[in-house]
């Protein structure tokens, strides 16, 4: 190839000379002319981004929940009072004269007669307050007082999460120039001529 490249170049050189040569009937020893060759292109394979990675936020609020408690709205208390003493009123016959013998005159049918006379005991009844049960304190126990209340209670807290998307890619097609186009110089296979 690089024999054919000088040698065209020689023939460059030396073709005003054939011209003449020829216009002035000389021999032809070769011939050439000028060609275009076409680009050589070559199909390559290439990975594009589509999409870069990239990253975004989930975020999961927190859960709660509502449950039943019993509370004591108010504690056990113990007061006293006082009980006033119980009497009782109880009757008994009690002697106020015993029994007795004694003079005494009677009118016995008109006549005034001086008489033994037999008198017996005299009673009274009396009431009496007997204690029956002693003034006393007396412990007084109130419950204790209880409520249900609902509260809120944490089920699950507040999470937060990164998630990340990866690059996507393509494969694409594309041509590259391997050659260029260029113009060469080549033998001409013509009458008159030879190379």
């Amino acid at each position: 190839m690089r024999h054919r490249f000088w040698s065209a170049l020689a023939a460059l050189a030396i073709s005003p000379f054939l011209v003449s040569s020829v216009s002035a009937g000389g021999r032809t020893l070769s011939c050439y002319e000028q060609a275009t060759v076409p680009p050589v292109y070559r199909t390559v394979q290439e990975r594009v981004l589509v999409q870069p990675a990239s990253s975004y936020v989930v975020q999961q609020p927190a859960v709660y929940s509502y449950q039943t408690r019993r509370v004591q709205v108010q504690p056990e208390r113990v007061s006293y009072r006082r009980s006033p003493a119980v009497y009782q009123t109880r009757y008994r016959k009690v002697q106020v004269q015993p029994a007795s013998i004694g003079w005494e005159y009677r009118m016995i049918k008109g006549r005034n007669i001086l008489c033994k006379v037999q008198h017996p005991a005299v009673y009274r009844t009396v009431g009496q307050q007997v204690l029956v049960q002693p003034a006393s304190r007396v412990a007084v126990r109130q419950p204790a007082v209880y409520s249900h209340v609902k509260e809120k209670v944490l089920v699950q807290p507040a999470t937060r999460q990164v998630v990340k998307r990866p690059a996507v890619y393509r494969t694409v097609s594309r041509k590259v120039l391997v050659q260029p186009a260029r113009t060469v110089w080549q033998p001409v296979r013509v009458r008159g001529c030879r190379y």
